[in-house]
């Protein structure tokens, strides 16, 4: 009966098992729901997000031919706003449709084909069959094209043309250094400027030069410690680049070479396809010209009367074009040629390179004639800086402050304000920087009111027109007291060290200044319209200059050595970072753990330097052990 009863309760409790349902474990429960959290984040960034590695892996080539990949195809890193699931900050991430996108280029398969015909190639030459070898890598070479890739970025000509800044700066860079690898193809990823690239640069800097040299289309120039920059009209369009100058290269050992040759392959390929373009058009306006005055006739359009605004746009940029016209230049030796030839010839000037009669201008760049040469007479002998003054003031400036052997006046930039007082030109400067609010008005230099008088002597401060100058550092002035504070500061700041590294000091507290003072700057732009007045900017500035006097009159000689030493130990550690962060990936790893192993043997050496001052000081004995060679360190009263 016992055991009927006991199986009809067990029955019983299986068919009520709904009614009554088992209580559930509760432990661990939150875990499992972080983690299906945190595996919910990582799907969801990895569906928006790829890591570089990630994306090597999925396209299946190295990570060189994926960087010039995205390169040639304008795909870049990106941010991610929110790293939760990703797998770190210190990684590159890409978008992955972006990815996606590139495993439909065509340029992916030719590389994967390349690699295919490198290794083939490698085997017949491990074999010594060096004829087959010679036959396969001229018939089965793969070869691509960038035309595709140009056409995508830039649909129209005129956006090629607007973004041709960065790559014009780029190709004169390349065509002034010396190639160092000999080799007429761009497939194989090269890492340094090629023999074929760099006559290919050499040619479109040749060939841009003489466009704009036949449009005449120059407007600025301005000479830099970099090199000079140029600004040209091209179709409407603004260019302006930069040109070295033509001295030997020595060049850095911390840049990534392999990037900028392959952003200089993708340049070339782009500056061909917009001067085939522009060379096609000057030349059928130059036919079309030229069969006008042969039949006497004019365009319709030109029937229509000109605005007097467009009338007399057109008169000065005439004027401008024909700036040097009936002048005749000899420039002497030591001159860049390359640059002053061509502004020269932008602006209608003849160059002849023999001292003959007809010589209206001698351009030379020393303080004395050679020996044994006489002055001709009749010739200006000017210093080079003349020309260029003569373009950014769009008129001829009286040759007297740039005759042989005299100092030179100050040479002002025409990209920040309008020498010749232009309306036009200052309406283009603020157009030109409407988005930048560092703007100042009526903050014109000396030496350009001085060249407007030259101009024209009827002009005054007061009547001319509204300047727009873009400026770089805060331009509030200081009285005596506040110069007077910088001087004691800098001389309390330097007594401890010798003449030497006192200037050495001196120059770097100057460049720290000046990064403080662009920071102020940028901190009064984003103040806006709440910026304080001048009057408050100064006493708040007084205010400063007093609490560092204050401060470095309390230290010590000890504490400023200490202070010299941080400083330079964190800038040490800044230019480490930096060059850590253009490393490659393998090259990061191995300094790590060399630096990791450097660490770990300077902590056993400290170690071990401290028993050894503890034994010798008489705060620990040594005694041997009965294996023989172990010591055993034992302090008084414990061991």
């Amino acid at each position: 009966k016992a055991t009927v009863s006991v199986l009809n309760c067990s029955v019983a409790s299986r068919h009520h098992t709904h009614t009554h349902p088992a209580p559930m474990k509760t432990k661990g429960k939150g875990r499992g729901v972080k983690k299906a959290a945190d595996k919910k984040q990582r799907t969801s960034f990895k569906r928006a997000y790829l890591s570089k590695a990630q994306a090597v892996r999925r396209l299946q080539i190295t990570g060189a031919e994926f960087e010039r990949l995205v390169i040639l195809k304008g795909v870049y890193p990106r941010e991610p706003r929110r790293f939760e699931g990703s797998m770190g900050k210190d990684r590159s991430y890409y978008f992955t449709k972006d990815i996606l996108w590139l495993e439909r280029e065509p340029m992916l398969h030719r590389l994967r084909d390349f690699g295919t015909f490198k290794k083939k190639l490698a085997r017949l030459k491990g074999r010594r069959e060096m004829f087959d070898a010679k036959k396969y890598e001229e018939n089965h070479r793969p070869q691509y094209s960038l035309a595709s890739m140009i056409k995508e970025r830039y649909p129209t000509f005129a956006d090629a043309l607007r973004d041709c800044d960065d790559a014009l700066t780029h190709i004169f860079l390349y065509a002034a250094l010396p190639p160092r690898v000999h080799s007429d193809t761009t497939i194989e990823g090269h890492t340094y400027l090629t023999s074929g690239m760099a006559e290919q640069c050499r040619d479109i800097r040749d060939r841009w030069l003489k466009y704009v040299t036949s449009a005449q289309g120059v407007q600025k120039t301005f000479i830099s410690i970099k090199g000079i920059y140029y600004q040209a009209k091209v179709q409407g369009e603004t260019v302006t680049w930069q040109t070295p100058y033509e001295f030997t290269s020595n060049p850095p050992g911390d840049v990534v070479y392999r990037v900028l040759i392959s952003f200089l392959e993708f340049y070339l390929q782009q500056m061909r396809f917009i001067l085939f373009k522009l060379e096609h058009d000057l030349k059928v306006e130059k036919e079309r010209a030229a069969q006008k005055e042969d039949d006497d006739a004019e365009d319709v359009a030109e029937n229509f009367p000109l605005s007097d605004d467009d009338q007399r746009r057109k008169v000065k940029a005439d004027k401008l074009r024909t700036l040097f016209s009936g002048m005749t230049f000899y420039v002497s030796r030591e001159n860049p040629k390359m640059h002053l030839n061509f502004v020269v010839e932008a602006f209608s000037g003849k160059l002849v390179h023999d001292l003959k009669p007809g010589i209206t201008h001698y351009i030379i760049d020393r303080p004395a004639l050679p020996p044994g040469e006489k002055k001709l007479v009749g010739v200006d002998y000017v210093q080079p800086q003349w020309l260029f003054d003569c373009v950014n003031a769009k008129g001829l400036l009286p040759v007297d402050e740039y005759l042989l052997g005299k100092q030179l006046p100050p040479h002002v930039s025409p990209f920040r304000i309008s020498i010749s007082n232009d309306a036009d030109e200052i309406a283009e400067l603020e157009r030109a920087i409407a988005l930048d609010r560092r703007i100042l008005e009526n903050d014109v230099p000396d030496r350009v009111h001085q060249i407007r008088r030259m101009l024209d002597p009827t002009y005054n401060v007061t009547s001319a027109t509204a300047d727009v100058h873009l400026s770089d550092e805060d331009d509030d002035e200081l009285d005596e007291d506040d110069q007077r504070a910088i001087a004691d500061a800098d001389q309390s700041d330097d007594e401890s060290v010798s003449e030497d590294a006192s200037t050495d000091n001196e120059v770097k507290e100057n460049i720290e200044r000046s990064k403080q003072s662009k920071k102020k700057l940028q901190k009064k732009l984003e103040e806006g319209d709440n910026k304080p007045s001048d009057a408050g900017r100064v006493a708040a500035k007084r205010k400063r200059l007093a609490e560092m006097r204050e401060e470095r009159e309390g230290e010590d000689v000890s504490a400023k050595k200490k202070r010299k030493v941080e400083e330079a130990k964190a800038k040490e550690d800044a230019d480490k970072e930096l060059k850590m962060a253009v490393m490659d990936t393998k090259k990061r790893k191995l300094y790590k753990a060399m630096q990791f192993g450097i660490k770990k043997r300077g902590k056993k050496q400290d170690e071990l330097e401290e028993r050894r001052a503890a034994i010798r000081e008489g705060e620990a004995t040594v005694e041997k052990t009965g294996k023989g060679s172990a010591i055993k360190l034992k302090k008084k009263g414990k061991q």
